[in-house]
């Protein structure tokens, strides 16, 4: 496995693409990239599978499954859009809502979408046990509900689905949370963050690199000087930063390779900067964290 894809993967040697080429054709399509690093794949339907994905997902298993790998997404991407489901009676269709989290670059114009944070969209999906796929702005406006009583549908069915796993670690001597959930939808447990930490007025510094993963390291009242609060929140959010850049990279399902503050639920873009080989925060968490210390 010596040769170096395009994707740069240097133990790709083209191999995925060739399955996913095969797959394809005795399923009825031509093959051809595009930009991006996505296959389209033009039959019965125009497709795309994006080859990111697939990567990152062959990486965690033996070469020897690959074949079954692709095979099993190819399949599932046509059967989605092949055999659409009868989603008109609404009474059952809500059951098999949920909302996922995704880039926002994802979205078309013609998803059931709306932003959840800088750089991510929530969406609502049908899943059932063979299939997962996106709901439109059309199939929305058929339903008997408004889009912000379908989101909330969808997030109670999240919820309903159960909770993520909670470890507490130390990366390098900062102490984070690890939220994770072996399932596509474990970052939109996000949007009920509070119920799974104790969060004061600081907030928390938060990643979400990829759908199974949320790290968040509540910011506390340490003892100090208000410069030794800073010194701490810029330690958490350095360690947080590589954490995020390295998951994302791993995947599989990536989201963003940000750094985000989560405050009274919302999340904001943490915009971080260099400046004499010391990662400086922005101005406005700074002043946030003094104002709060001289209030306490």
């Amino acid at each position: 496995m010596s040769g170096r894809h395009a994707g740069g993967d240097p133990w790709d040697d083209g191999t995925l693409e060739s399955l996913l080429v095969l797959v394809a054709e005795s399923l009825g399509y031509a093959c051809r990239p595009a930009p991006g690093d996505i296959m389209l794949l033009e039959g019965p339907q125009r497709l795309h599978v994006n080859m990111r994905d697939v990567r990152q997902v062959a990486r965690r298993v033996p070469r020897d499954d690959w074949p079954a790998l692709v095979s099993d997404h190819v399949t599932t991407v046509v059967t989605a859009t092949e055999e659409p489901l009868d989603l008109s009676d609404f009474d059952l269709a809500q059951h098999l809502l949920r909302t996922r989290i995704y880039p926002a670059e994802n979205d078309n114009g013609t998803l059931a979408a709306r932003p959840f944070a800088p750089g991510l969209i929530e969406t609502v999906v049908v899943d059932t046990p063979t299939t997962m796929r996106t709901v439109t702005t059309a199939e929305m406006r058929g339903w008997p509900v408004s889009g912000d009583a379908l989101f909330m549908i969808g997030r109670a069915n999240v919820r309903a689905d159960g909770p993520l796993q909670v470890v507490e670690q130390d990366l390098r001597g900062v102490r984070v949370s690890v939220l994770r959930g072996w399932t596509f939808y474990a970052v939109t447990h996000l949007a009920w963050l509070e119920e799974y930490l104790p969060i004061g007025p600081y907030g928390a510094l938060v990643i979400a690199p990829n759908r199974s993963l949320i790290v968040a390291h509540p910011l506390r009242m340490t003892e100090g000087s208000p410069r030794a609060r800073y010194r701490a929140a810029v330690a958490a959010a350095e360690e947080l930063r590589a954490q995020a850049y390295r998951a994302y990279h791993e995947g599989p399902g990536s989201l963003s390779p940000q750094l985000y503050w989560w405050r009274a639920g919302e999340l904001t873009y943490l915009h971080t900067r260099y400046e004499n080989g010391a990662l400086v925060l922005p101005e406005e968490f700074a002043a946030v964290l003094a104002t709060l210390a001289a209030d306490h």
